[in-house]
């Protein structure tokens, strides 16, 4: 009997308590909060599957509460949603416990069109009273898919965009032309494989951008998203002018190759090198390359290599650089190098490595070095702080104040013309004496 009756208190003390826990208030017109207001989506591509985000919607009203609906505002098949875990664009009576939360989660496929468009939706929430909602924004971008081997001469017109999954290569017998204001981008472990010819023609106000597919701002700067541009030993006559090169494991490598040009580049991010030549005759001015996880420039075997009005700057803290910012030191046969009024720095103490056998020079550059004195440095400053502006930023641009200011050797300028202006078209002959690197500094 007496167990009977503590069974019977038992059973009522739990029928009671879930019958608190379970009272579900409708039609309150609760309140609930959002993790976000706005949920935006960074560019995204047409006709590709973005990547997916989330809203978390929290109960702190207090009470019980039932959601009678969730729903977008403009179902179009534009916004796929997966509401507390199932795949649907709308849900209805979702009873949610104070204090609990759900997740809402959204992916973006935008159609194809004739441009590119801003597209904007909303997430409505109703608990009875006014709807809540959670705007939905993204910006589309127009693309084309570019994979496998371009066989004849082609153009890529202006101000296009093309989506490589696979990579795309240029036989030998075509050439590759990028007009400017093409965006390229590109998925994991794939890039351009020359054997052609590539002929980029960017301007400063418009340049060529080649890029990871990942457009999130907290991607902006990681390293290895594709593999870079590779030039192969068929590959000749080739000129990227006014291209910014992002997140690559190597922006350029050539080898036994007739001829490349690299000017007015930013080359960025890259996990190995910037550029990566070997037995390659190449000309780069007017270029910035900076954050690589082994050598902005690296030079082997024999060529003839010309490095002008060029910054290379390193401050990589992913992992440990091994290497130093200008590495020609594993050269084994006949080689030419010519370093001129550009800027070497960067985290170690010393940023040159080359092999004194070899037939190098540099000129007129402000060097992070150990060294005190070389027969290959030809008025050279060693080892004082570029002092460039905005770091955080990687502008590197030169402050007033910078010992590169009126260092570079006017003579060069004079010798060629493409050098007559900066990267940003500022006139090198403006004041006194042009500036080390590859932009005149701010005054």
């Amino acid at each position: 009997m007496r167990k009977n009756i503590l069974i019977t208190i038992v059973t009522i003390i739990i029928s009671a308590f879930c019958f608190c826990e379970d009272n579900i208030e409708y039609n309150t017109g609760a309140k609930l909060d959002f993790s976000c207001d706005t949920l935006k989506f960074d560019t995204v591509f047409t006709g590709e599957k973005s990547s997916i985000h989330f809203i978390k919607i929290t109960n702190n009203s207090g009470k019980n509460i039932n959601i009678n609906s969730i729903h977008l505002e403009n179902d179009d098949n534009q916004i796929h949603l997966n509401i507390n875990g199932w795949q649907s664009n709308s849900a209805e009576n979702i009873e949610l416990l104070k204090g609990d939360s759900i997740f809402v989660f959204a992916q973006a496929e935008l159609k194809n069109g004739t441009k590119n468009l801003a597209f904007t939706n909303s997430l409505i929430v109703n608990t009875g009273a006014d709807n809540q909602k959670v705007i939905i924004t993204a910006y589309g971008i127009n693309v084309t898919k570019l994979n496998g081997l371009i066989t004849t001469d082609t153009v890529l017109p202006a101000n296009t965009a093309y989506i490589s999954h696979n990579g795309f290569s240029v036989d030998k017998n075509a050439k590759l032309t990028i007009k400017e204001g093409v965006a390229l981008y590109f998925n994991k472990n794939c890039g351009i494989d020359i054997s052609g010819s590539l002929q980029i023609e960017g301007t400063l106000e418009k340049p060529v951008k080649l890029q990871g597919i990942r457009t999130e701002q907290e991607y902006s700067d990681i390293p290895a998203q594709w593999k870079g541009i590779i030039f192969h030993e068929d590959s000749k006559n080739s000129v990227i002018n006014y291209a910014t090169i992002r997140n690559t494991q190597t922006a350029i490598s050539a080898k036994n190759n007739q001829t490349l040009t690299i000017a007015n580049c930013i080359l960025e991010n890259n996990f190995y090198n910037g550029i990566a030549l070997e037995s390659t005759n190449t000309l780069i001015y007017n270029t910035l390359v900076h954050n690589c996880g082994n050598s902005c420039i690296t030079i082997e075997g024999s060529g003839n290599y010309n490095i002008l009005n060029c910054t290379l700057a390193d401050y990589w803290n992913i992992n440990y650089r091994k290497n130093a910012v200008f590495n020609c030191s594993n050269n084994i046969q006949n080689v030419n190098v010519l370093v001129v009024n550009s800027i070497i720095d960067g985290n170690h103490t010393n940023e040159i490595d080359f092999n004194p056998n070899d037939n190098i020079t540099f000129s007129n550059c402000l060097i992070k070095s150990d060294l005190t004195s070389n027969e290959k440095l030809n008025s050279c400053k060693l080892n004082i702080d570029p002092e460039f502006a905005n770091l955080d930023s990687v502008n590197f641009r030169l402050k007033p104040s910078s010992p590169a200011v009126d260092m570079a050797n006017y003579g060069y300028i004079m010798l060629y013309d493409y050098l007559a202006t900066d990267y940003y078209g500022n006139s090198r002959s403006s004041d006194e004496n042009p500036d080390a690197g590859f932009a005149e500094c701010i005054k």
